[in-house]
């Protein structure tokens, strides 16, 4: 015998489970607290230490006394060695984020007519191969025969393509020559 039981609708499940003792305590839960004027000022000193105020390291140190926090020296922004390096570090960024031939030549001639070197980095020389002037080119290929000596090449495929495209195409035997003497160390 099979007993028949009374089934619940949806809405009478629902009913139930919002009359739990659970659901009480969810909505309980739901109540937001009410910021804390202390919480406020924390918050606010730990934007202004975002921010780089000086008096934020204080205001903080004064809350918590048992946390000790770094101390952040800046440069003036008018220390012309600061603005210096900053601009060189700018240019090799774009020396490395170049992209067309053009492009690359005007930012590694912008950054030797700021009178700044070329460190002896592959992916800069890498990228001075692409340069206009077959001059640089040769200089790229010297410097990266120095450096290949000490060490493998980062990105070998695409050395190799750059040399050989200058062994097709350079204007100069001289370019030619030193990229196929390159190309065949590396491979």
């Amino acid at each position: 015998m099979a007993r028949e039981r009374e089934r619940k609708s949806w809405r009478e499940i629902d009913r139930g489970r919002s009359q739990s003792y659970h659901a009480e305590e969810v909505r309980k839960g739901d109540v937001t607290a009410k910021p804390n004027p202390a919480v406020k000022e924390y918050k606010a000193a730990l934007e202004a230490l975002f921010q780089k105020k000086p008096e934020a390291v204080e205001k903080i140190e004064k809350m918590l006394p048992t946390v000790a926090v770094p101390r952040v020296v800046e440069a003036s922004t008018d220390d012309a060695v600061v603005r210096a390096a900053q601009k060189r570090q700018d240019l090799l960024r774009k020396i490395n984020a170049a992209q067309n031939p053009k492009a690359i030549s005007d930012t590694i001639d912008t950054f030797l007519g700021a009178g700044f070197t070329l460190p002896d980095d592959q992916e800069i020389h890498l990228q001075m191969l692409e340069h206009r002037d077959e001059e640089r080119v040769r200089e790229a290929l010297t410097r990266l025969e120095h450096l290949l000596m000490g060490q493998m090449p980062k990105r070998k495929p695409v050395l190799v393509q750059r040399l050989k495209r200058l062994e097709e195409h350079a204007d100069e035997d001289a370019t030619r020559t030193a990229a196929a003497q390159l190309r065949r160390k590396v491979a």
